[in-house]
């Protein structure tokens, strides 16, 4: 190697050398941490749940006369939405109306039996036996009637005792029976399913329609346990394509959804035009009420070992500052613990400040 080319190879490495004191030696840029508020904002996403929700059967096996609803119809509570036959229901008409007659015949038994006994016609056990009769008739009454009214409460039909005898006396017991062979909606609500085709025969218990009430909807919001603070206070909103609508938090702790590791929060919102329907998943949106930050540019704050820093000038000293931050805004991070407003954090460089340049100076406790 010729003695010029040794001397250009030494003077190299002496400038390599030299650049970490270079890097030293140069004045860093600073920012000064400024003082306001940070509104936290949070996404997720919320499945949404019918208000209302019935899957609506027949408690007899019947067969289908008539169906007055196709899936996605609008039905308003009472509405008629399908017609049946029903041997069970006649049968429990029936017996019902011979339990009423077997009540009233016992109690004109009765009657004659206490005008005999005050004429000591009779003996008082046959009085007795007349009592004990119009008791066992009447309890056979009330069973027929609770099994009637059973029907007739699961076919969401108002029972009234004495209406319905005075109709079945007037009208006969088939009459009365074609006309409660009714299934009605028992609430205001859209028509989602129908299981049935007409003429058919339905087992007692088999479902023949859905309905669902959409007016109002339930949304389940899955969030991390972290974030369930944020969500406490502020407002939230869905979204939908291009509707949005307010969210209102119902009462309650929020509960931990195994199949996600999520935290679901329940609220309740308007749907206009059922747009929401049951099952659906949809974004929402949280926005919290304001808490006091100090605001600096994105540049100066560092993350180290799942930590956040900012480098800190105080005076002539350079100092590493743990800091709890909120994402960035427009190039600016809302710093909410750690500095404080005024404060002048290092925006050159500090990266390579924290791993390399203060490494000596600086003893971080991971």
């Amino acid at each position: 190697m010729s003695y010029w080319l040794e001397r250009m190879l030494k003077q190299l490495a002496l400038v390599l050398c030299l650049l970490p004191s270079l890097t030293d030696a140069k004045e860093p840029v600073t920012a000064v941490a400024i003082g306001g508020n940070w509104q936290p904002t949070a996404t997720a996403f919320a499945r949404v749940s019918a208000r209302q929700q019935a899957v609506l059967g027949l408690p007899f096996a019947a067969r289908i006369i008539a169906l007055n609803v196709e899936p996605g119809a609008r039905v308003a509570a009472g509405d008629e939405l399908a017609r049946f036959d029903a041997p069970l229901l006649r049968q429990h008409l029936a017996a019902w109306q011979q339990a009423l007659l077997e009540v009233r015949l016992t109690q004109k038994r009765l009657q004659v039996l206490r005008e005999s006994e005050s004429q000591h016609a009779i003996t008082r056990r046959e009085l007795v036996a007349g009592e004990q009769a119009v008791a066992q008739a009447q309890g056979r009454s009330r069973m027929s009637w609770e099994t009637l009214a059973a029907d007739l409460d699961l076919l969401h039909i108002t029972g009234d005792a004495t209406k319905l005898e005075a109709r079945i006396n007037k009208e006969g017991v088939p009459s009365v029976a074609r006309a409660l062979g009714s299934l009605q909606a028992p609430f205001a609500g859209i028509v989602t399913e129908r299981r049935v085709a007409l003429g058919e025969q339905v087992e007692a218990g088999n479902p023949v329609l859905e309905l669902e009430a959409l007016e109002q909807v339930y949304l389940d919001v899955g969030v991390p346990y972290a974030a369930l603070p944020v969500w406490k206070d502020g407002e939230t909103r869905w979204y939908a394509g291009t509707t949005a609508g307010r969210l209102r938090p119902l009462d309650g702790a929020a509960l931990y959804d195994a199949h996600t590791g999520l935290w679901l929060l329940r609220y309740e919102a308007d749907n206009p035009d059922r747009l929401l329907r049951d099952g659906a998943w949809i974004e929402v949106e949280h926005v919290g009420v304001p808490v006091p930050a100090v605001w600096v540019p994105a540049a100066a704050v560092v993350a180290r070992n799942g930590k956040t820093w900012c480098v800190v000038r105080e005076g002539d000293q350079l100092k590493p500052v743990e800091v709890e931050v909120g994402p960035a805004v427009s190039g600016r991070v809302p710093v909410l613990s750690g500095i404080a407003a005024g404060d002048r954090v290092v925006t050159d460089g500090a990266y390579e400040r924290l791993y390399r340049d203060l490494k000596e100076l600086i003893k971080f406790v991971d």
